[in-house]
């Protein structure tokens, strides 16, 4: 009897114990979860920290090279093969193009060339936007369309050239003269010539100092200078081939800007357009394209020696107070980002990028984005071309050879 009840014992806890488990493994598989879950936080936390450490560092060494200034250049290797000749050289992109009287060639930034193309012009003059270029021979009837790819197209007038511009879907404009009367001519980047032409008279509608197409082409910004009673004036005046179809002329709006001469305007994007007048400078927005409007003027106190126009701001160089000059970079709404002071006899200022250079035959002073001097000294060779590629290096070529400096 007694060992009937020990069984019966015995059962009854096994059975208590298989009652209890189920509940004390699901109180485990809550606590190893529990664990678990930390663990992964922990991970998580600990790589984000990893991760925002090495975006601080990373923050902290780009303002380094940003802020710091380098006075020697290093040739870091040199070619001969592709400079020379009497040639002019012009940013394309990620690419260098070398044009002269008698040909074109494209060459990338380590010295290939990638297509070349002869011609013979007398007078060559390039406009580069976006992904494509041309060369006009101005005063004479000859033009050419490229992309890097090569030669797409050619254009031959039958009147004189005066003044081109192109826009980055490639299409071309070109300002031909006729005695008494201009004609704004379209092509594609074909180089067939488009159903579009806009006739300009001095006694009339007036004669275009300069032109630029939209970069997508569909605009046309015209300094225009006319007569009004004997007196010579001066308006901007913008045309659209799209939302002006309805307009005769394709006259969207124009500006009257009395005897001040505007000889330049340029696109800044499709959006924003640019006058660069004697001593003022002219931002006009185009979010309507029907409707262009004044955004704002900039007035100077001097004559303005020279401007510079990059993808999303502009320069303007004027005399300096004190002997030398002094640069003021503006954005796309007129708002001032910074002035510098140049103190030696300039012949090239231009952006490269949010970057500028300023350079004559033997000197040169590279700035950063916020003014900041990236590099000032000497360079040997004879400058006539210099193309910023980074935080510490440049190309450079000179009468005899292409090169590539590393700033220290």
């Amino acid at each position: 009897m007694s060992d009937t009840n020990n069984l019966e014992r015995q059962e009854r806890k096994r059975e208590l114990r298989r009652n209890i488990q189920p509940d004390l493994d699901a109180e485990g598989a809550k606590a190893l979860d529990a664990r678990m879950l930390r663990r992964r936080r922990y991970l998580v936390m600990r790589t984000l920290g990893v991760i925002l450490i090495a975006l601080l560092v990373f923050a902290a060494y780009r303002s380094v090279l940003q802020t710091r200034k380098f006075t020697e250049a290093t040739v870091v290797w040199e070619n001969t093969d592709v400079a020379g000749g009497n040639a002019t050289y012009e940013t394309f992109g990620s690419y260098v193009v070398k044009f002269s009287n008698d040909g074109i060639s494209c060459i990338d930034h380590s010295g290939t060339v990638l297509w070349n193309s002869g011609y013979t012009m007398t007078n060559p003059v390039i406009c580069i936007r976006g992904d494509y270029g041309a060369v006009a021979d101005i005063q004479s009837e000859t033009a050419i369309i490229f992309n890097e790819s090569g030669i797409l197209g050619t254009v031959n007038t039958t009147l004189s050239i005066l003044n081109l511009t192109i826009s980055s879907h490639g299409v071309l404009a070109l300002v031909l003269d006729d005695s008494e009367v201009n004609y704004v001519t379209f092509y594609d980047n074909t180089g067939t010539e488009l159903d579009i032409r806009i006739k300009t008279k001095l006694s009339g509608d007036g004669y275009p100092l300069d032109i630029a197409l939209s970069p997508k082409g569909t605009g046309l910004i015209a300094s225009v200078m006319y007569l009004d009673q004997g007196t010579m004036q001066n308006q901007i005046v913008f045309y659209n081939f799209d939302v002006g179809q309805s307009e005769s002329d394709r006259v969207v709006g124009y500006f009257a800007c009395g005897e001040t001469v505007f000889p330049q305007v340029v696109y800044l994007s499709d959006t924003v357009a640019c006058a660069y007048g004697d001593d003022q400078v002219s931002l006009y927005s185009l979010e309507n394209e029907s409707q262009p409007t004044l955004i704002t003027s900039i007035e100077v106190d001097t004559e303005i020696r020279s401007v510079l126009t990059g993808e999303d701001r502009l320069g303007i160089i004027c005399d300096g107070e004190e002997g030398g000059s002094t640069l003021t970079v503006y954005d796309t709404s007129g708002r001032q980002i910074y002035t510098a002071e140049i103190d030696f006899a300039y012949t090239q200022a231009e952006f490269s990028g949010e970057n500028v250079l300023i350079y004559n035959e033997t000197e040169c002073l590279i700035l950063g984005s916020r003014g900041a001097v990236r590099f000032q000294g000497s360079l040997e060779g004879g400058i006539e071309k210099l193309i910023y590629t980074g935080s510490n290096s440049a190309l450079l070529f000179t009468s005899t050879s292409m090169e590539r400096l590393k700033f220290s």
